[in-house]
């Protein structure tokens, strides 16, 4: 049975992107107990992935979230880790049942297992090298390859390692060179339920997909790529150290053409 926990008058946020948190953030200032919930292994959503915007070349957390106090609880750097006296996160995790109306809403919340231990894991990246799996690494679009145990981003709040469950063959190898025992490779999911009087969705979004409109030859040709993929490609943080190379033969680019608002012209996505 999910184990059950009251808090009166708390709000439960469900995604923590850049809204999500803005949300949190704004709720917790109010005095307001927030619950925020995150289906990944870290909070951040898209704007982890952007690094630096235009025209200041600042972080993306700064410019998205400009409106933190200069003084008290808010004045924090995101990106060095998310904490609030008021909210709780929850990772790996999902809304899998709302009962209840508007003031009175009991919230099925349901953990992934982790595989790995926060509390014990000293991240000391020897569970890494062993791995003896490769996949491609989500987080850079594909352009790179991880191991089925790994950190999402150098800059992942919070840097937690983390195992993919659907590409972990249960080899052991992680297991046995863990000098903490951290890694739990049976451990199962877990459920409790939360009473909250508000929920707040804050909820991801999927990109299109320019392979959709071959005319434009992605998926056609290497040296095509989205503006996503071109993030991580500029990144420092990204597969080819912030050095943009073209995925066809490593080469630096002489010159680049964008094509803007790919896809929303359609008038199925108006």
């Amino acid at each position: 049975m999910a184990e059950r926990k009251e808090k009166a008058g708390a709000a439960l946020v469900v995604g923590a992107g850049v809204a999500g948190i803005r949300a949190a953030i704004e709720l917790a200032d109010m005095g307001v107990p927030v619950y925020l919930i995150e289906r990944s292994s870290s909070i951040g959503g898209k704007v982890l992935q952007l690094d630096r915007q235009f025209p200041t070349d600042d972080c993306g957390f700064c410019q998205m979230l400009p409106a933190v106090p200069s003084e008290g609880v808010s004045s924090f750097c995101l990106r060095r880790g998310f904490v609030h006296p008021q909210v709780q996160v929850f990772l790996d995790s999902q809304l899998t049942a709302l009962e209840g109306k508007a003031g009175d809403f009991v919230a099925t919340v349901t953990t992934a297992p982790r595989l790995i231990d926060p509390a014990r894991c000293i991240t000391c990246g020897r569970c890494i090298p062993v791995c003896p799996v490769d996949v491609k690494d989500e987080f850079n679009q594909g352009l790179s390859v991880r191991k089925a145990v790994y950190v999402r981003h150098g800059l992942s709040i919070p840097r937690l390692y983390t195992i993919d469950t659907a590409a972990c063959t249960r080899c052991g190898e992680c297991v046995r060179v863990c000098p903490t025992g951290a890694i739990s490779l049976d451990a199962q999911p877990t459920s409790q339920q939360l009473r909250v009087g508000a929920v707040v969705a804050a909820l991801w979004f999927k990109e299109f997909d320019p392979s959709l409109l071959s005319q434009f030859g992605y998926g056609r040709f290497a040296n095509v790529v989205t503006s996503t993929e071109l993030e991580r490609l500029t990144s420092e943080g990204g597969p080819t150290g912030g050095q943009v190379r073209r995925p066809s033969d490593g080469k630096v680019p002489r010159s680049v053409a964008f094509l803007q608002c790919v896809g929303s012209r359609d008038a199925e996505r108006d």
